[in-house]
């Protein structure tokens, strides 16, 4: 305790010099930057950013598209896919919370290179995982490396940028959020199967097609940590831990990379215009030994975090903090909610509409038949009689036995799916190389049956019945649409501030809500979440940018590494909650929706605007 305390009572004594100081840095800075000018640095700079940010989309979208494989290779019930579904959200909350207070501390570059790294590195280590537990836990180290890159992001690449530019820059950057989804999809399209049965088919290969898909999904990861090693540090960062040599050698390397096309030119300032002060020296920098190796700066930014958290619940931050930190439960709630159930909900639509087609023969008689290398689909078969027929190579899929007699029947190299018999007298059959195990048989009477070389592996019920290319289509669609909604977010956001794009956004994304109460096609849900995804990404976008634009330079990752974390808890809460909405009627997630969303909007109007505000 006295040690917690000592290390919150030192960084409200930071707190007090460094606020006296920094608008002083922050014009110098704006300065600085200003003359060094925007070009070729600062958009290849867009570039290996951008790709850390797509890799946070890929890392959320990547389990959606493997679970339906890997479930059958790794033999997952269903209690066990909702966990490997949330295990990333809980990564990226750790890793947002360590990663945040580690970018304030040892800096901007260091932080996200070795968060990146991290997610890269599990990243490729999950798709050689071969079983459920390590899998499981290789996919929560490489959440906590994305979730730690997310609040260091947005600071590193807008503490290069000029005021007058800089949400119009954060836009583009968070154009590659979309980008990462749109990825993701594609992958998923050319490389996982997209169907049930050839999805079985699949796991026959040494090395699965969605262990393919997860090794390219963690492409991006490995290119963002190439670019930044050959980056530079945050000149503002610098500056800020009284390191103005090193940031002035910043400098004078962007305005030489953007005008390299103008070898005479020379940069003006100096460090003799840098703000003086007696306090100056005092400033706060990590002890001899840090910024060497990846485990003394973790242990350096643990050491240090709770100095830095506490500052953001004390005045002048604390208006701020708890401000923001309803808009972006409230955000995350909604959206992420919605993100599950879209999808769920064309898939109970899908099923309804194949159950209605359904194939019902009642009293039929089989004797002396074969079935062989053919499928039976969708049928309901009611008190028939099945005597001396034979299955072989047969696939019995959704197919379902009510009060009937199967007696003397040969069953060989048959795979079946959702397929039972209830209440039927099952007697003297043999059943060589199949799937048809014991919980296929509820409250039959079994007489005299024979199995023999049952199939191997997994014994759970895989659902033949899926078709991915709807998964696929719908969550392609989805993303595509953010692009242009950022695009244009991005000519308005210096024009219009970020406040009022984000509540008119949110607001608007209230109101769309209640056009779910009028879904009942797949097309409806697809167009619907297209025009939702739309309006509301501009509102998000604001939320990001005024997120980093709020807080000063030494706490800045800290508070954006905090409300990330929270964002994420409260996605878990809205994935939860939409997913039980599924069955229910359409006008609870509708509702739920809508006033999430609107209480985000009433509360973001109370935010301070911050477009004008100097790093």
């Amino acid at each position: 305790i006295g040690n917690a305390t000592e290390g919150s009572l030192e960084g409200a004594d930071e707190l007090d010099f460094v606020e006296s100081d920094s608008p002083l840095l922050s014009q110098f800075h704006e300065d600085a930057i200003q003359q060094a000018g925007t070009g070729p640095f600062q958009r290849l700079l867009l570039l290996v950013t951008g790709l850390s940010l797509a890799a946070d989309t890929i890392e959320l979208l990547v389990v959606a598209y493997v679970i339906p494989s890997a479930e059958v290779e790794l033999c997952m019930s269903g209690t066990q896919k909702g966990w490997l579904a949330a295990i990333t959200f809980i990564g990226m909350m750790i890793g947002a919370m360590i990663w945040g207070s580690l970018s304030d501390n040892v800096g901007r570059r260091r932080a996200l290179l070795s968060a990146l790294f991290v997610n890269a590195l599990f990243g490729i280590m999950t798709a050689f995982m071969p079983t459920y537990g390590i899998f499981m836990t290789t996919r929560l180290c490489s959440g906590i490396g994305i979730g730690g890159g997310i609040p260091i992001v947005f600071a590193y690449y807008c503490e290069f940028v000029t005021q007058p530019e800089r949400g119009r820059h954060l836009s583009w950057l968070l154009v590659f959020w979309a980008i990462g989804g749109v990825f993701t999809a594609l992958m998923a399209w050319i490389i996982i199967p997209r169907t049930g049965i050839t999805v079985v088919l699949d796991e026959e290969h040494h090395f699965s097609s969605w262990r393919v898909f997860l090794v390219v999904c963690s492409l991006p990861s490995f290119g963002a940590v190439i670019g930044l090693y050959f980056m530079p540090e945050s000149p503002r960062f610098l500056l800020e831990k009284g390191r103005e040599v090193e940031a002035m050698i910043v400098y004078k390397k962007i305005f030489k990379w953007n005008n390299a096309n103008n070898p005479g030119a020379e940069y003006q300032l100096t460090e003799l215009e840098l703000p003086s002060g007696p306090h100056r020296p005092l400033r706060h920098n990590p002890p001899q030994g840090v910024g060497k190796n990846f485990v003394s700066d973790i242990s350096y930014g643990l050491e240090q975090f709770w100095g830095l958290f506490l500052q953001l619940f004390l005045p002048p931050y604390l208006k701020t903090t708890l401000l923001l930190l309803i808009v972006w439960l409230t955000c995350s709630f909604g959206f992420y909610g919605l993100s599950v159930w879209f999808p769920e909900y064309i898939k109970l639509l899908k099923s309804e509409e194949y159950n209605r087609h359904a194939n019902v023969t009642v009293e039929d008689v089989f004797q002396h038949r074969s079935f062989n290398n053919t499928t039976l689909d969708n049928i309901k078969f009611v008190r028939a009689i099945f005597n001396n027929v034979t299955f072989s190579k047969t696939l019995i899929n959704h197919v379902l036995f009510v009060n009937s007699s199967i007696s003397d029947c040969l069953f060989s190299d048959v795979r079946s799916s959702k397929t039972f018999f209830k209440y039927c007298h099952v007697a003297r059959n043999t059943f060589i190389d199949t799937d048809i195990y014991d919980y296929r048989f509820q409250d039959c009477e079994m007489i005299d049956n024979k199995f023999h070389a049952l199939a191997p592996g997994c014994t759970l019920d895989f659902d033949y019945n899926i078709h991915y290319r709807e998964v696929f289509q719908e969550n392609l669609i989805g993303q595509l649409t953010m692009i242009p909604g950022t695009l244009i977010t991005s000519l308005l956001m210096d024009k219009l501030g970020r406040v009022r794009i984000m509540s008119v956004s949110m607001a608007l994304s209230s109101i769309s809500a209640f056009f779910i109460w009028f879904l009942n096609s797949k097309i409806g849900v697809i167009v619907f979440e297209a025009i939702f995804n739309f309006i509301f990404i501009s509102g998000w976008n604001a939320l990001d940018i005024a997120s980093t634009e709020a807080f000063p330079t030494h706490i800045r990752t800290t508070a954006y590494g905090f409300l990330s974390a929270a964002s994420r808890i409260a996605g878990v809460l809205g994935s939860l909650c939409f997913g039980q909405f599924i069955y229910s009627s359409r006008a609870i997630p509708m509702l739920a929706t809508s006033v999430v969303l609107m209480i985000g909007a009433i509360v973001s109007l109370k935010l301070k605007e911050t477009k004008d505000n100097l790093l």
